[in-house]
Protein backbone atom coordinates (compact mmCIF):
# COMPACT_ATOMS: atom_id res chain seq x y z
CA UNK A 1 0.00 0.00 0.00
CA UNK A 2 1.19 3.43 -0.88
CA UNK A 3 2.01 5.35 2.27
CA UNK A 4 5.39 6.98 1.92
CA UNK A 5 7.00 8.14 5.16
CA UNK A 6 10.32 9.79 5.87
CA UNK A 7 10.72 10.52 9.54
CA UNK A 8 7.98 10.30 12.16
CA UNK A 9 8.18 13.76 13.64
CA UNK A 10 5.40 16.31 13.64
CA UNK A 11 4.32 17.16 10.12
CA UNK A 12 2.63 20.54 10.29
CA UNK A 13 2.45 21.21 6.55
CA UNK A 14 -0.16 19.71 4.23
CA UNK A 15 -0.42 20.12 0.45
CA UNK A 16 -4.01 19.90 -0.85
CA UNK A 17 -4.91 19.77 -4.54
CA UNK A 18 -7.91 21.05 -6.52
CA UNK A 19 -8.83 24.35 -4.90
CA UNK A 20 -11.68 24.80 -7.38
CA UNK A 21 -13.80 21.89 -6.09
CA UNK A 22 -16.70 22.66 -3.76
CA UNK A 23 -15.53 20.21 -1.07
CA UNK A 24 -11.90 21.36 -1.04
CA UNK A 25 -12.93 24.38 1.01
CA UNK A 26 -14.13 22.12 3.84
CA UNK A 27 -10.93 20.09 3.63
CA UNK A 28 -8.58 23.07 3.99
CA UNK A 29 -10.66 24.50 6.83
CA UNK A 30 -10.62 21.17 8.66
CA UNK A 31 -6.83 20.92 8.36
CA UNK A 32 -6.25 24.50 9.49
CA UNK A 33 -8.59 24.00 12.44
CA UNK A 34 -6.45 21.00 13.42
CA UNK A 35 -3.33 23.18 13.45
CA UNK A 36 -1.82 22.39 10.05
CA UNK A 37 -0.20 24.87 7.68
CA UNK A 38 -2.18 24.39 4.47
CA UNK A 39 -0.67 24.77 1.00
CA UNK A 40 -3.11 24.60 -1.91
CA UNK A 41 -2.88 23.81 -5.62
CA UNK A 42 -5.49 25.41 -7.89
CA UNK A 43 -5.98 26.04 -11.58
CA UNK A 44 -6.97 29.68 -11.12
CA UNK A 45 -7.07 32.50 -8.62
CA UNK A 46 -10.87 32.30 -8.98
CA UNK A 47 -10.91 28.97 -7.11
CA UNK A 48 -12.97 29.51 -3.92
CA UNK A 49 -10.60 27.73 -1.52
CA UNK A 50 -7.70 29.95 -2.64
CA UNK A 51 -9.34 32.81 -0.74
CA UNK A 52 -9.92 30.96 2.52
CA UNK A 53 -8.16 32.17 5.64
CA UNK A 54 -7.31 28.51 6.20
CA UNK A 55 -4.82 28.56 3.31
CA UNK A 56 -1.24 29.60 4.09
CA UNK A 57 -0.16 29.74 0.42
CA UNK A 58 -1.49 28.66 -2.95
CA UNK A 59 0.24 27.59 -6.15
CA UNK A 60 -1.14 27.73 -9.70
CA UNK A 61 -1.23 24.64 -11.90
CA UNK A 62 -2.25 25.09 -15.52
CA UNK A 63 -2.90 21.48 -16.47
CA UNK A 64 -2.93 17.88 -15.31
CA UNK A 65 -0.77 15.00 -16.49
CA UNK A 66 2.99 15.50 -16.44
CA UNK A 67 2.67 19.15 -15.38
CA UNK A 68 0.68 18.18 -12.30
CA UNK A 69 3.13 15.42 -11.43
CA UNK A 70 6.08 17.81 -11.70
CA UNK A 71 4.33 20.42 -9.56
CA UNK A 72 3.46 17.89 -6.87
CA UNK A 73 7.03 16.59 -6.72
CA UNK A 74 8.43 20.13 -6.60
CA UNK A 75 6.18 21.20 -3.73
CA UNK A 76 6.65 17.97 -1.80
CA UNK A 77 10.43 18.38 -1.96
CA UNK A 78 10.33 22.09 -1.10
CA UNK A 79 7.90 21.78 1.82
CA UNK A 80 9.07 18.48 3.33
CA UNK A 81 8.25 17.19 5.83
CA UNK A 82 4.76 17.40 4.37
CA UNK A 83 1.59 15.37 3.95
CA UNK A 84 -0.06 15.34 0.52
CA UNK A 85 -3.84 15.09 0.13
CA UNK A 86 -4.97 14.54 -3.46
CA UNK A 87 -8.61 15.61 -3.82
CA UNK A 88 -9.66 15.13 -7.45
CA UNK A 89 -9.44 12.10 -9.73
CA UNK A 90 -6.67 13.64 -11.88
CA UNK A 91 -4.63 14.38 -8.76
CA UNK A 92 -5.17 10.86 -7.45
CA UNK A 93 -4.10 9.42 -10.81
CA UNK A 94 -0.96 11.57 -10.71
CA UNK A 95 -0.22 10.45 -7.14
CA UNK A 96 -0.66 6.84 -8.24
CA UNK A 97 1.87 7.29 -11.05
CA UNK A 98 4.27 8.95 -8.61
CA UNK A 99 4.00 6.32 -5.86
CA UNK A 100 7.68 5.26 -6.12
CA UNK A 101 8.99 8.78 -6.81
CA UNK A 102 7.85 10.78 -3.79
CA UNK A 103 10.78 12.60 -2.17
CA UNK A 104 12.00 11.91 1.36
CA UNK A 105 9.78 13.66 3.88
CA UNK A 106 6.57 13.37 1.86
CA UNK A 107 3.67 11.23 3.09
CA UNK A 108 0.58 10.25 1.13
CA UNK A 109 -1.99 7.49 1.61
CA UNK A 110 -2.79 5.47 -1.50
CA UNK A 111 -4.48 2.11 -1.93
CA UNK A 112 -2.42 -0.60 -3.58
CA UNK A 113 -1.95 -0.31 -7.34
CA UNK A 114 -4.29 -3.27 -7.82
CA UNK A 115 -7.02 -1.87 -5.58
CA UNK A 116 -6.81 1.57 -7.18
CA UNK A 117 -7.02 0.09 -10.67
CA UNK A 118 -10.09 -1.97 -9.72
CA UNK A 119 -11.83 1.03 -8.12
CA UNK A 120 -11.32 3.07 -11.28
CA UNK A 121 -12.88 0.44 -13.52
CA UNK A 122 -16.59 -0.04 -12.98
CA UNK A 123 -16.60 -3.52 -14.51
CA UNK A 124 -13.74 -4.72 -12.29
CA UNK A 125 -15.38 -3.10 -9.26
CA UNK A 126 -18.56 -5.05 -9.98
CA UNK A 127 -16.64 -8.34 -10.26
CA UNK A 128 -14.95 -7.72 -6.92
CA UNK A 129 -18.24 -6.73 -5.31
CA UNK A 130 -20.05 -9.86 -6.48
CA UNK A 131 -17.21 -12.02 -5.16
CA UNK A 132 -17.60 -10.26 -1.79
CA UNK A 133 -21.36 -10.86 -1.72
CA UNK A 134 -22.35 -7.28 -2.60
CA UNK A 135 -25.31 -6.75 -4.94
CA UNK A 136 -24.61 -5.06 -8.29
CA UNK A 137 -26.78 -3.96 -11.21
CA UNK A 138 -26.59 -5.98 -14.40
CA UNK A 139 -23.96 -4.39 -16.61
CA UNK A 140 -21.64 -5.08 -19.52
CA UNK A 141 -19.34 -3.29 -21.91
CA UNK A 142 -20.89 -2.31 -25.22
CA UNK A 143 -18.84 -1.74 -28.35
CA UNK A 144 -21.50 -0.34 -30.67
CA UNK A 145 -24.87 1.37 -30.82
CA UNK A 146 -26.41 -1.98 -31.74
CA UNK A 147 -25.06 -3.55 -28.56
CA UNK A 148 -26.42 -0.61 -26.54
CA UNK A 149 -29.86 -1.12 -28.12
CA UNK A 150 -29.65 -4.85 -27.33
CA UNK A 151 -28.97 -4.09 -23.66
CA UNK A 152 -31.95 -1.72 -23.60
CA UNK A 153 -34.19 -4.39 -25.11
CA UNK A 154 -32.98 -6.96 -22.57
CA UNK A 155 -33.13 -4.88 -19.38
CA UNK A 156 -35.78 -2.32 -20.23
CA UNK A 157 -35.70 1.48 -19.96
CA UNK A 158 -34.11 3.58 -18.82
CA UNK A 159 -30.72 2.15 -19.73
CA UNK A 160 -27.67 3.76 -18.11
CA UNK A 161 -24.71 4.38 -20.42
CA UNK A 162 -21.54 5.58 -18.71
CA UNK A 163 -17.78 5.69 -18.90
CA UNK A 164 -16.28 2.43 -17.71
CA UNK A 165 -13.49 4.32 -15.95
CA UNK A 166 -13.97 6.53 -12.89
CA UNK A 167 -10.72 8.38 -13.52
CA UNK A 168 -10.83 11.50 -15.67
CA UNK A 169 -13.94 12.95 -17.29
CA UNK A 170 -17.07 10.93 -16.51
CA UNK A 171 -19.84 10.89 -19.10
CA UNK A 172 -23.34 9.59 -18.35
CA UNK A 173 -26.47 9.24 -20.45
CA UNK A 174 -29.89 7.62 -20.00
CA UNK A 175 -31.71 5.88 -22.86
CA UNK A 176 -35.44 5.17 -22.97
CA UNK A 177 -35.65 4.20 -26.62
CA UNK A 178 -33.54 2.83 -29.47
CA UNK A 179 -32.66 6.28 -30.81
CA UNK A 180 -31.57 7.52 -27.37
CA UNK A 181 -29.48 4.36 -26.92
CA UNK A 182 -27.58 5.08 -30.12
CA UNK A 183 -27.17 8.78 -29.33
CA UNK A 184 -26.16 8.04 -25.73
CA UNK A 185 -23.60 5.48 -26.83
CA UNK A 186 -22.07 7.99 -29.26
CA UNK A 187 -21.93 10.73 -26.60
CA UNK A 188 -20.29 8.50 -23.99
CA UNK A 189 -17.84 7.02 -26.52
CA UNK A 190 -16.86 10.53 -27.69
CA UNK A 191 -16.30 11.85 -24.17
CA UNK A 192 -14.84 8.79 -22.49
CA UNK A 193 -11.21 7.75 -22.27
CA UNK A 194 -12.19 4.08 -22.20
CA UNK A 195 -15.00 1.70 -23.10
CA UNK A 196 -18.73 2.38 -22.71
CA UNK A 197 -20.56 0.51 -19.96
CA UNK A 198 -24.26 -0.30 -20.23
CA UNK A 199 -25.93 -0.76 -16.85
CA UNK A 200 -29.35 -1.67 -15.53
CA UNK A 201 -31.12 1.30 -13.96
CA UNK A 202 -31.68 0.88 -10.22
CA UNK A 203 -34.63 2.73 -8.72
CA UNK A 204 -34.52 4.28 -5.29
CA UNK A 205 -32.40 6.73 -3.33
CA UNK A 206 -28.67 7.28 -3.63
CA UNK A 207 -26.55 6.40 -0.59
CA UNK A 208 -22.91 6.90 0.22
CA UNK A 209 -20.76 4.73 2.49
CA UNK A 210 -17.68 6.82 3.23
CA UNK A 211 -14.61 5.50 5.00
CA UNK A 212 -11.03 6.05 6.03
CA UNK A 213 -8.96 2.88 5.96
CA UNK A 214 -5.45 2.38 7.26
CA UNK A 215 -3.46 -0.62 6.01
CA UNK A 216 -6.62 -2.53 5.19
CA UNK A 217 -8.46 -1.73 8.43
CA UNK A 218 -11.45 0.60 8.70
CA UNK A 219 -10.82 3.36 11.22
CA UNK A 220 -13.57 5.87 10.35
CA UNK A 221 -16.87 5.62 8.50
CA UNK A 222 -19.88 7.75 7.67
CA UNK A 223 -23.10 7.20 5.71
CA UNK A 224 -25.48 9.59 4.01
CA UNK A 225 -28.55 9.66 1.75
CA UNK A 226 -28.94 11.98 -1.20
CA UNK A 227 -32.04 14.15 -0.82
CA UNK A 228 -31.64 16.19 -4.02
CA UNK A 229 -29.14 15.89 -6.87
CA UNK A 230 -27.78 17.89 -9.72
CA UNK A 231 -28.63 17.03 -12.41
CA UNK A 232 -31.98 15.95 -10.91
CA UNK A 233 -32.07 12.75 -12.98
CA UNK A 234 -28.93 11.52 -11.23
CA UNK A 235 -25.76 13.33 -10.30
CA UNK A 236 -23.86 14.84 -7.39
CA UNK A 237 -25.49 15.61 -4.05
CA UNK A 238 -27.20 19.00 -3.91
CA UNK A 239 -28.79 18.21 -0.54
CA UNK A 240 -28.13 15.22 1.71
CA UNK A 241 -28.74 13.89 5.19
CA UNK A 242 -26.57 11.77 7.45
CA UNK A 243 -27.63 8.19 8.15
CA UNK A 244 -26.14 7.27 11.55
CA UNK A 245 -27.52 3.73 11.51
CA UNK A 246 -27.93 1.59 8.38
CA UNK A 247 -26.55 -1.92 8.97
CA UNK A 248 -27.07 -3.19 5.42
CA UNK A 249 -25.36 -0.16 3.89
CA UNK A 250 -22.48 -0.32 6.36
CA UNK A 251 -22.01 -4.04 5.80
CA UNK A 252 -22.01 -3.78 2.00
CA UNK A 253 -19.56 -0.86 1.88
CA UNK A 254 -17.25 -2.46 4.42
CA UNK A 255 -17.24 -5.82 2.62
CA UNK A 256 -16.13 -4.21 -0.63
CA UNK A 257 -13.37 -2.04 0.84
CA UNK A 258 -12.21 -4.92 3.05
CA UNK A 259 -11.95 -7.11 -0.05
CA UNK A 260 -9.72 -4.47 -1.66
CA UNK A 261 -7.63 -4.10 1.54
CA UNK A 262 -8.17 -0.38 1.13
CA UNK A 263 -5.80 2.34 2.34
CA UNK A 264 -6.85 6.00 2.49
CA UNK A 265 -10.28 7.52 1.92
CA UNK A 266 -13.09 6.38 -0.38
CA UNK A 267 -16.83 6.60 -0.87
CA UNK A 268 -18.79 3.59 -2.08
CA UNK A 269 -21.98 4.68 -3.81
CA UNK A 270 -25.15 2.60 -3.68
CA UNK A 271 -28.69 3.03 -4.91
CA UNK A 272 -31.92 1.51 -3.69
CA UNK A 273 -33.42 1.13 -0.23
CA UNK A 274 -31.56 0.55 3.03
CA UNK A 275 -34.40 -1.76 4.11
CA UNK A 276 -34.56 -3.54 0.74
CA UNK A 277 -32.28 -3.93 -2.25
CA UNK A 278 -29.06 -1.91 -2.20
CA UNK A 279 -27.05 -2.12 -5.42
CA UNK A 280 -23.49 -0.91 -5.87
CA UNK A 281 -23.06 1.93 -8.36
CA UNK A 282 -19.35 2.79 -8.09
CA UNK A 283 -16.37 3.53 -5.87
CA UNK A 284 -15.15 7.10 -5.51
CA UNK A 285 -11.49 6.36 -4.82
CA UNK A 286 -10.77 9.79 -3.35
CA UNK A 287 -12.39 12.56 -1.33
CA UNK A 288 -16.00 12.74 -2.52
CA UNK A 289 -17.95 15.84 -3.49
CA UNK A 290 -20.46 15.58 -0.63
CA UNK A 291 -17.71 15.35 1.99
CA UNK A 292 -18.92 18.51 3.79
CA UNK A 293 -21.83 16.67 5.38
CA UNK A 294 -19.45 14.28 7.14
CA UNK A 295 -17.67 17.24 8.73
CA UNK A 296 -21.00 18.71 9.83
CA UNK A 297 -21.98 15.36 11.36
CA UNK A 298 -18.77 15.13 13.36
CA UNK A 299 -16.56 12.83 11.24
CA UNK A 300 -13.39 14.76 10.39
CA UNK A 301 -11.83 12.73 7.60
CA UNK A 302 -9.14 15.27 6.53
CA UNK A 303 -7.78 15.91 10.04
CA UNK A 304 -7.88 12.20 10.88
CA UNK A 305 -6.05 11.32 7.66
CA UNK A 306 -3.42 13.97 8.37
CA UNK A 307 -2.99 12.58 11.89
CA UNK A 308 -2.38 9.09 10.52
CA UNK A 309 0.12 10.47 8.01
CA UNK A 310 1.87 12.09 10.99
CA UNK A 311 2.23 8.64 12.51
CA UNK A 312 -0.36 9.22 15.22
CA UNK A 313 -3.02 6.74 16.35
CA UNK A 314 -6.69 7.60 16.22
CA UNK A 315 -9.02 7.08 19.15
CA UNK A 316 -12.55 5.70 18.86
CA UNK A 317 -14.82 7.35 16.34
CA UNK A 318 -17.21 9.87 17.91
CA UNK A 319 -20.96 9.35 17.42
CA UNK A 320 -22.34 10.53 14.09
CA UNK A 321 -24.82 13.38 14.43
CA UNK A 322 -28.05 13.57 12.46
CA UNK A 323 -27.70 16.48 10.09
CA UNK A 324 -29.22 17.74 6.86
CA UNK A 325 -26.85 19.61 4.55
CA UNK A 326 -27.40 21.64 1.38
CA UNK A 327 -25.10 23.17 -1.23
CA UNK A 328 -27.18 26.10 -2.57
CA UNK A 329 -24.38 27.22 -4.90
CA UNK A 330 -23.25 23.66 -5.57
CA UNK A 331 -26.32 22.48 -7.44
CA UNK A 332 -29.31 22.89 -5.10
CA UNK A 333 -30.56 26.17 -6.57
CA UNK A 334 -30.21 24.68 -10.05
CA UNK A 335 -32.21 21.67 -8.85
CA UNK A 336 -34.98 23.96 -7.59
CA UNK A 337 -35.15 25.81 -10.88
CA UNK A 338 -35.25 22.55 -12.85
CA UNK A 339 -37.85 21.03 -10.49
CA UNK A 340 -40.11 23.98 -9.54
CA UNK A 341 -42.13 21.89 -7.07
CA UNK A 342 -39.01 21.59 -4.91
CA UNK A 343 -38.01 25.27 -5.16
CA UNK A 344 -39.76 26.47 -1.95
CA UNK A 345 -38.00 23.80 0.08
CA UNK A 346 -34.67 24.54 -1.64
CA UNK A 347 -34.98 28.25 -0.81
CA UNK A 348 -36.06 27.61 2.78
CA UNK A 349 -33.23 25.16 3.43
CA UNK A 350 -30.73 27.62 1.94
CA UNK A 351 -31.42 30.00 4.85
CA UNK A 352 -32.78 27.69 7.54
CA UNK A 353 -30.78 27.61 10.80
CA UNK A 354 -31.73 23.95 11.14
CA UNK A 355 -29.92 22.97 7.94
CA UNK A 356 -26.13 22.90 7.67
CA UNK A 357 -24.16 24.67 4.93
CA UNK A 358 -20.49 25.37 4.31
CA UNK A 359 -20.87 29.12 4.96
CA UNK A 360 -18.62 30.73 7.58
CA UNK A 361 -19.02 34.33 8.68
CA UNK A 362 -15.41 34.21 9.86
CA UNK A 363 -14.22 33.13 6.38
CA UNK A 364 -16.53 34.89 3.93
CA UNK A 365 -14.42 35.54 0.83
CA UNK A 366 -14.53 31.99 -0.60
CA UNK A 367 -18.31 32.26 -0.83
CA UNK A 368 -18.06 35.31 -3.09
CA UNK A 369 -15.98 33.21 -5.46
CA UNK A 370 -18.41 30.29 -5.09
CA UNK A 371 -21.16 32.62 -6.32
CA UNK A 372 -19.05 33.75 -9.27
CA UNK A 373 -18.16 30.13 -10.04
CA UNK A 374 -21.84 29.16 -9.90
CA UNK A 375 -22.82 31.92 -12.33
CA UNK A 376 -19.99 31.11 -14.75
CA UNK A 377 -20.77 27.38 -14.77
CA UNK A 378 -24.56 27.71 -15.11
CA UNK A 379 -24.74 27.45 -18.94
CA UNK A 380 -22.63 24.28 -19.02
CA UNK A 381 -24.52 22.76 -16.12
CA UNK A 382 -27.85 23.27 -17.84
CA UNK A 383 -26.55 21.85 -21.12
CA UNK A 384 -25.47 18.70 -19.26
CA UNK A 385 -28.82 18.52 -17.45
CA UNK A 386 -30.72 18.71 -20.76
CA UNK A 387 -28.58 15.90 -22.16
CA UNK A 388 -29.49 13.71 -19.17
CA UNK A 389 -33.29 14.12 -19.39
Amino acid sequence: MGTSHAGRGARSRVVVTDGEFKHTLGIVRSLADAGHEVHLLARSSRAPAVHSRAVHAWYPIAAGGAALEARLLELAARLAPVAVIAVGSDAMAAADRLRVRWPAGAAIALPSERAFAIANRNDLTAETARAAGVDTPRSRRVESADEARAALAEWGPPLVLKSSREEGRKVLRYARGAREAAEGFAAVRAGSADAVLAQEYVRGDGFGFCALYWQGRRVRHFMHRRVREWPPTGGASAAAESVPHAPALEQAGTRLLDALEWHGVAMVEFKGDVDGRLALIEINAKFWGSHDIALAAGVDFPADLAALLDGRTLGPQPPVRRVRFTWPLGGDLWHGLARPASLPQVLWEAISPGVAHNGRVSDPLPHVYELVQCIRSTPGAWREARALR
